[in-house]
């Protein structure tokens, strides 16, 4: 086998309801100040959150049926960061929300990806630990791995 050092996290994002001024074509925007990022989402926004300080999930061990899936969220815990995301996009908060998802997602210890040959087996390339941004960085570290594994 090989370590992948990865641990599953709270993850939230919520939908809002429809918002008639949203375009489908924005881009995603992420702000570190207030842990979140905002894109547009089935004729609404979706505003997830990237806590300052996550919640571990199941440290012991993923259950060997789970895949994904919803878990209870912590309410307590989310509502400071959710109350400041929301604050970012004024207009969110006058309207509804169709969902609130709380999910684990994977993250490393230092929140950096996990890139390059494994230390177990010869010639086995990663590139994983994309800390739920793999749709922003994806393309690029599969391009680093790819010119990495042809290149050197």
């Amino acid at each position: 086998g090989v370590v992948c050092p990865n641990q599953a996290a709270e993850h939230y994002y919520l939908i809002t309801d429809s918002m008639p001024n949203v375009d489908p074509n924005w881009p995603v925007i992420e702000d570190p100040a207030s842990y979140t990022y905002i894109r547009p989402e089935g004729g609404g926004l979706m505003v997830g959150l990237f806590e300052g300080k996550g919640a571990s999930w199941n440290v012991g061990r993923i259950p060997d049926n789970f895949s994904f899936g919803e878990i209870p969220p912590d309410w307590d815990r989310l509502e400071p960061y959710l109350a400041a995301a929301m604050r970012r996009v004024p207009a969110s908060m006058q309207v509804g929300a169709k969902r609130l998802f709380c999910g684990p997602e994977s993250f490393t210890p230092d929140l950096g990806p996990i890139l390059g040959l494994t230390p177990e087996v010869d010639d086995l390339f990663l590139a994983a630990g994309m800390n739920s941004i793999g749709i922003l960085t994806g393309g690029g570290a599969g391009r680093l791995v790819a010119n990495w594994i042809l290149d050197g």
